[in-house]
């Protein structure tokens, strides 16, 4: 759109509308055209007729119920030669009729050229895919499905195998009904799917898996499955949605530009799906036509962030300031603009830096974030001078997701709120809290996978080491769990308000199935939150945060008969600050903390302190 607004062949109009200039129309009776049915990735909508599985696949498929669905491994693991068809087939291929682990490690290193380490991983993400098995002390072989998969020669056959084995394989084929991002994908399946918990790593490889194999396409950046995974689709066992909540076009796919959305659909997050959430994050970004659409978008993404919200917006005003809670005696304050742009580039025309500087004295913030759905980089070097953090609306959806999965504080949210933060350390602090939480699931369903195992229970009565842990664990992630992450899942499924796991002697046992584990984590949650408080104990909820303790002067320290100074302002109260502010001309808003400084304000006009 810019390089036709730029030959003059356009015009763009401040309501987000696109139409073509008396040049372009001239221009356009010049051009040869494409007749959009003939263009190659057209679908005829048409259902292809498949190959049929192999009798012993085919009785797994109509066989494998809801519960076994919802068991299925999430992590496809490392495989060596990647997650790809020819490479699982070749692997499956040494190991028929069987082979010796040494021998397995050889035959990875000398195919694929990796160490014998990741072959070992191989090893174990094979067996956890259900195409390998032990038949021997250090013996394995392929499994008969396996190698029913191999004899037929058909890429689906592997992929149907993988569908009963991997979380939410065909699901995502299935979610594939128009185009979509990674990150779009991501958040229908947390929609669809809420108990299980995909990274965006774990849907990239999917989809990886899914192109490789012809089940799904690329259009420019968007993922589509084709006639053929849309044929392969109807004939898998699929796992039952959460249907309750979801906007209405969930059912037809991925959820695109419905203008249903009302703005204020989106301020209560306890009413709509993360997914759902960050879904109108991206469209909003681009609906010109109705910026505070966006406007709440934001409020709402950053509310359920868990950070304090103001909305404000209006001439002189910013659109949103949002509070982090540092500590009890630190808070920053952040105000928030959100900019839409109907073709998706906010331009430095779009923005005025110094009335930035203007909105952020007025709210007594100490930065400034810049929220649309992409920049330029005049607009990215302005702020990078002004100290103007940007974050796009994909960004902010994508962390909404990560975050209703694995929750940060407001402390670590601040570094992407920031200018001049490390982006790659808040990176790092999102994947080593997703870690710790595949620890503590891998090393629990280890343990309680033993601790049902008749050979274990007759040669160990289910009790692991650490050690026992990591070698059961090693093939489940691509760098396997380490001691101390294992002693840490370990010592927290312990304690008294789980009881989860007991130690007997150097060695851990279960104590009670992980769905009993996850029934106390919830009941815990409940107790938390069933609390009603929103503030310290003692303070009206709503009425603004404390004010800071002050140290005692000399003169007061150890003197009864001078007052302490806090006592000197009790009759400071929040309703006389706001009335003072309304008529000084200061936004405030009618419940909610107050910001320190206007109530600093507030004693010094009126001679408190």
């Amino acid at each position: 759109v810019y390089w036709l607004r730029a030959a003059g062949l356009v015009d763009y109009w401040t309501n987000g509308k696109i139409v073509p200039a008396e040049r372009g129309l001239r221009f356009l009776e010049r051009l040869k055209l494409v007749v959009p049915d003939q263009l190659p990735h057209r679908h005829s909508g048409q259902i292809l007729e498949l190959p049929p599985p192999p009798a012993l696949l085919a009785v797994e498929l109509a066989e494998v119920d809801q519960a076994a669905l919802r068991s299925r491994k999430r992590s496809l693991g490392y495989v060596a030669g990647g997650t790809r068809v020819e490479a699982l087939a070749r692997l499956v291929n040494a190991a028929v009729p069987a082979i010796k682990r040494s021998d397995f490690r050889a035959f990875c290193s000398g195919e694929f050229g990796v160490l014998e380490s990741s072959a070992e991983q191989t090893l174990g993400t094979l067996r956890s895919l259900g195409l390998l098995t032990q038949v021997g002390t250090d013996t394995f072989a392929a499994t008969e499905l396996a190698k029913s998969c191999l004899a037929s020669d058909e890429a689906l056959d592997f992929v149907r195998l993988l569908h009963l084995n991997v979380a939410l394989l065909g699901e995502s084929l299935d979610a594939l009904d128009n185009e979509a991002h990674t990150a779009t994908l991501l958040s229908v399946l947390a929609e669809r799917y809420p108990d299980v918990q995909l990274t965006r790593e774990d849907v990239t490889r999917r989809i990886a898996l899914l192109l490789e194999t012809g089940l799904a396409e690329r259009i420019g950046l968007t993922v589509r499955r084709t006639e053929l995974g849309a044929s392969l689709v109807n004939t898998l066992p699929l796992l039952d949605r959460v249907t309750s909540g979801l906007p209405e076009n969930a059912d037809q796919g991925i959820p695109r530009g419905s203008s249903a959305a009302e703005p204020h659909a989106v301020t209560d997050t306890g009413q709509r799906s993360f997914g759902s959430l960050a879904t109108e994050v991206v469209q909003a970004a681009t609906d010109s036509a109705d910026y505070q659409r966006f406007e709440q978008a934001v409020a709402a993404a950053f509310h359920a962030l868990g950070v304090d919200v103001e909305t404000h917006g209006g001439p002189k005003k910013t659109d949103v300031v949002i509070e982090l809670w540092q500590s009890p005696t630190d808070r920053q304050r952040v105000a928030v603009e959100a900019k839409t742009d109907g073709a998706g580039l906010v331009t430095d025309q779009d923005v005025k830096f110094w009335r930035l500087g203007e909105h952020r004295e007025r709210h007594m913030a100490q930065s400034t974030l810049l929220v649309g759905p992409q920049f330029d980089a005049r607009v990215t070097q302005e702020a990078a001078r002004e100290k103007v953090a940007l974050i796009t609306a994909r960004e902010l959806a994508d962390a909404v997701m990560r975050h209703s999965r694995t929750p940060l504080s407001p402390r670590e949210i601040a570094a992407m709120v920031t200018a001049g933060e490390d982006a790659e350390a808040l990176a790092l602090t999102w994947r080593a809290a997703e870690r710790r939480q595949e620890a503590l699931s891998l090393v629990l369903h280890t343990l309680w996978k033993s601790g049902n195992d008749p050979v274990d229970i007759r040669y160990t009565t289910g009790v692991l080491g650490v050690s026992d842990i990591w070698r059961e664990t090693k093939g489940a992630l691509e760098t396997p769990l380490d001691s101390s992450e294992i002693e840490e899942a370990l010592t927290f499924l312990g304690s008294p308000l789980i009881a989860g796991v007991e130690r007997q002697g150097g060695n851990h046992v279960v104590t009670a199935p992980p769905s009993l584990a996850a029934a106390r984590l919830r009941a815990l949650a409940a107790v938390i939150e069933s609390t009603g408080l929103e503030g310290p104990p003692g303070r009206p909820s709503g009425e603004g945060p404390p004010t800071p303790p002050r140290r005692s002067s000399p003169e007061s320290s150890g003197n009864p008969s001078v007052p302490r100074q806090q006592d000197s302002c009790a009759d400071v109260t929040p309703s006389l600050v706001r009335a003072w502010a309304k008529g000084q001309g200061h936004a405030v808003n009618e419940r909610g903390r107050l910001p320190q400084d206007l109530i600093k304000k507030y004693k010094q006009v009126h001679g408190h302190g």
